[in-house]
Parts: C-alpha cells; sequence; structure tokens
C-alpha cells in the first residue's frame, strides 16, 4: 500500500526522531528530543506513514534561515533537514512525493531558494539542488604555525563564559553575517541550542571553551593534545588576526583543526610558511535549489555588468523558462523574455552558480551549461564572481 503524507504535529516529535535515528544509525535520547523541541516547527515537517498502521516511514522538514547574497543583501530561504525513508519503506517514491509537497509549499509561499547538506551526494541533483558552497577542512601543527614578522596583533580577545557568549556571540555573528556570501542566520533558539554543549555530544572532548573580541567570536573544545575549532566567526580583518593567535597560542596544544574555512581565508599569508595550514578535506558544503529564478539573480551584485539571456531547465518543479539578467556591482534585475538565448543552464548548475561558489567554465565542461554565443562563459563568471567566497557557516 502507498503511504500516505501529512504535516507533522507537535506530539509527532518523538517518533518522529526514532524514524531518523533508524534512518541514520543512532537513537536519539530523551534529552536530544527535548532540546530540540524549541527547534522544532511541525508544519514545516511532512511525514509518510504506513496506511496499515500510520507509523512514520519517511519525514522531510526544513529550518528558516536569512542567506546572505553576493552584494550583503539577504533573502528568506528553507534549509532542508531530516530527511529520512525507513529501510523497510524503499523504492516505492516516498523520498519524490515528500520533496515535491514540501517544495511546492516553499513556492507557494514566495521562498526564492532552498538549501541542504546533502548525507549522500547522489540524491539530491534530480531535485535541482547542486553544491553552491565548498567546506574547508584544515589542520595545523601548532608549534610551526608562526606568524610573519610584523604581523599586526591587535589584541582585544577575553575568555568568555557561556553565559557571556550568549550575550555577545549573535550580534557580532549578525555582523559577520553583513559581509560574507552564503552566511546563514541564527535565530534565538538556534543560539540556545547550539550552546547547550550536552557531555554526551562532546565525543569524548572537553566543554566549549569561548573566545570573544569586539568584532569576533570562537569556541573550541579540546581532545587530548587537539583543538577542535568549532564556530569562528570574524566581522574585521583585526578580528580575524587577533582570534587566531590566541588560538595558534595555545599551550599543551599540539595539532588544531577546523572545518568551515574559506578557500580565501587569509591565515596561510599571514604566516611564514603557509603550508602548516594543511587542507586536509573539500567536501561539498550547501547545496543550493533556486525556486524563483527573477527573484533570486535580481537580489544580488555582480562583480561586472552583464546583460545575458539563460534558458533555465527545470524537470523537477516546472519553475525554467527563459530569462534576462541584467546586473552590475550596484544592483540587478531580472525578468522573463522571449529574446534568444546566449545560454542554457540546469536549474542545478545554477543553484551552483548562485553564491559565486563555482565557475561556469567549470558547469559547461560538465555538461550542465551551454553557451550559445562566444565569451559567454567568460562574462558569466565575471559576473557571478562574489567579493569573497562563500561560506556558510552553520551546519544544519
Amino acid at each position: 500500500m502507498t503511504p500516505f503524507l501529512r504535516r507533522a504535529t507537535a506530539d509527532d516529535l518523538p517518533a518522529i526522531t526514532v524514524t531518523d535515528g533508524r534512518a541514520f544509525g543512532f537513537h536519539h535520547s530523551d534529552a536530544d528530543v527535548e532540546d530540540f523541541r524549541p527547534l522544532f516547527d511541525p508544519h514545516r515537517f511532512v511525514l509518510a506513514c504506513d496506511p496499515a498502521d500510520g507509523a512514520i516511514v519517511g519525514l522531510g522538514g526544513s529550518f528558516p534561515f536569512d542567506l546572505t547574497l553576493p552584494g550583503g543583501a539577504t533573502t528568506a530561504v528553507e534549509g532542508v533537514t531530516w530527511v529520512a525513508v525507513s529501510a523497510t519503506h524503499r523504492r516505492r517514491g516516498i523520498l519524490r512525493s515528500m520533496m515535491a509537497d514540501l517544495h511546492r509549499g516553499y513556492v507557494d509561499d514566495g521562498v526564492a531558494v532552498s538549501l541542504l547538506t546533502a548525507s549522500e551526494g547522489a540524491i539530491y541533483g534530480r531535485f535541482g539542488y547542486g553544491p553552491a558552497v565548498s567546506e574547508r577542512l584544515i589542520t595545523i601543527e601548532r608549534r610551526r604555525a608562526q606568524f610573519r614578522p610584523g604581523t599586526p596583533d591587535p589584541g582585544g580577545v577575553r575568555y568568555a563564559d557561556t553565559d557571556t557568549a550568549r550575550k555577545l556571540a549573535p550580534d557580532i555573528h549578525r555582523r559577520w553575517c553583513a559581509v560574507t556570501p552564503g552566511a546563514l542566520s541564527r535565530s534565538e533558539q538556534w543560539w540556545d541550542n547550539a550552546l547547550l554543549d550536552r557531555e554526551h555530544r562532546r565525543w569524548g572532548g572537553s566543554a566549549l571553551f569561548h573566545l570573544v573580541h569586539a568584532d569576533g567570536y570562537a569556541s573550541y573544545r579540546t581532545d587530548d593534545d587537539t583543538c577542535h575549532l568549532r564556530d569562528f566567526f570574524a566581522a574585521t580583518d583585526d578580528a580575524h588576526v587577533a582570534l587566531w593567535r590566541v588560538v595558534l597560542g595555545l599551550d599543551l596544544v599540539s595539532t588544531i583543526t577546523a572545518r568551515d574555512v574559506p578557500l580565501d581565508d587569509p591565515l596561510p599569508f599571514l604566516l611564514t610558511d603557509p603550508r602548516q595550514v594543511r587542507t586536509t578535506g573539500l567536501p561539498d558544503g550547501v547545496w543550493a535549489r533556486i525556486l524563483d529564478v527573477p527573484a533570486a539573480l535580481g537580489a544580488r551584485t555582480y562583480g561586472a555588468e552583464v546583460d545575458i539571456v539563460l534558458t533555465v531547465e527545470d524537470g523537477f518543479l516546472s519553475r525554467g523558462g527563459r530569462f534576462r539578467l541584467r546586473g552590475g556591482p550596484e544592483g540587478a534585475t531580472c525578468e522573463r523574455s522571449d529574446v534568444a538565448a546566449d545560454a542554457e543552464i540546469e536549474i542545478r548548475a545554477l543553484g551552483s552558480l548562485l553564491l559565486g561558489g563555482h565557475r561556469a567554465h567549470t558547469l559547461a565542461r560538465a555538461g550542465l551549461l551551454t553557451p550559445l554565443g562566444p565569451g559567454v562563459l567568460a562574462r558569466l563568471d565575471a559576473a557571478f564572481r562574489a567579493e569573497r567566497e562563500p561560506r556558510f557557516g552553520t551546519h544544519f
């Protein structure tokens, strides 16, 4: 029998966590369930239920965020999360039906972009998602990471307890978001949850340590002689240097690890030996799905003046068509057009371009973008390049 879909209720949360845990191979404790409840908006979760007994056999939901676009404007987005189908009910179209239900709702609500972080890379391209922001993992051998002579030491960093961090970090994070394409906002409930720091979620490490600067915030935990940076947000260059000076000066620490470090982070160039910032992984981070092409493309700025017509192909939601994009560093407009197209592009490839994290030339070589005239790829690359490499900063 075909499972039926319905929206969740507050009472469904315990059963939802059981289905999610089975899909991802762990058990949520009762404390986990209650910790998550303030973040849980039942209306944002769709459930697939077995008609025989009503058991939840599939689920998917989302969190609301504001996404910073190149140029500093923000747009409301839905961060798709907790997507799971029970192993007992695979190959029945449950995932596709849930994704269709969720995304039709986003379109009806006027959302221009949805995002997700993918547990498996082969799943979400067919729903129109493309990798948009890479997540760089780094490791530093602390004792060999020395600042160049003459590198400024702005100072101003101090330790804070959790209550103080809770008061100061959200405003710092908002200012960091304002200058960082790809950045995701955090609600008050999100900050409450992020700073709970339950012991069973430390995986054997210490409790979190918090560092604050007038324009920066970092948190880390230690595990033996390793420092694991958890959050690192610097709204100014001085805050960036000041925080790293403290982290690289930690006693009894030999190794520092961090994730979600942008490719254009200046830290290697601040050191006498740039190789001490070793990239240990570069997985895809956030994937983007454009739901409203004119709204999404018209909300950001562009690195060069552009006037180009794109034929966008969208086989999942039929949100494609032909669009004329005109813009530059001061802003942009995008509208439907009957003018001959300069390029054809799949909706997932347009998601990869949106934040400036990938190049049109690369997508064309992969067969996801077809230029229909000379110089089109160069024009797209010059236009879509952001002022900084995108970084999302919040895992969901």
